[in-house]
């Protein structure tokens, strides 16, 4: 199977997904153009499941952001109806991301790179929990 994790934000999002058990990752995608460039992955790497990233807060408490992602996901499942959609809780996968970037990256480098890995590590958390 393969698998596509989206780090949702307001204006910009990142993408990753699996090709025969390997996580790869595209550069960042404008919100608006989103759904088409959903469509050409799902299309091309012959995707099975959309997981997308909760915003949750500490305390589970939701707050704006994470009623635009569960709007968002309910259009993903209104498009995209033969592919199951999945949703997994990131609260701290911006803080492992730049742990992680802190010990391999210049500290300018980071801020470009966190979301990407961001969307990299949902889809692993993601894939670790099924596999279990």
């Amino acid at each position: 199977m393969n698998y596509l994790s989206i780090d949702l934000w307001t204006k910009r999002c990142w993408i990753a997904y699996t090709v025969e058990g390997i996580i790869f990752t595209t550069p960042w995608v404008p919100r608006f153009n989103l759904i088409n460039n959903l469509k050409k992955i799902i299309l091309e790497k012959k995707i099975d499941v959309i997981i997308v990233w909760m915003p949750y807060d500490l305390y589970w408490i939701d707050k704006k952001q994470l009623e635009k992602t569960k709007n968002f996901v309910n259009k993903l499942k209104q498009i995209f109806k033969q592919i199951k959609i999945d949703i997994e809780d990131e609260r701290f996968t911006t803080y492992e991301s730049i742990n992680i970037l802190n010990k391999y990256e210049k500290k300018e480098n980071i801020l470009d790179k966190k979301d990407s890995l961001s969307a990299f590590l949902i889809l692993e958390s993601y894939l670790n929990k099924i596999e279990t």
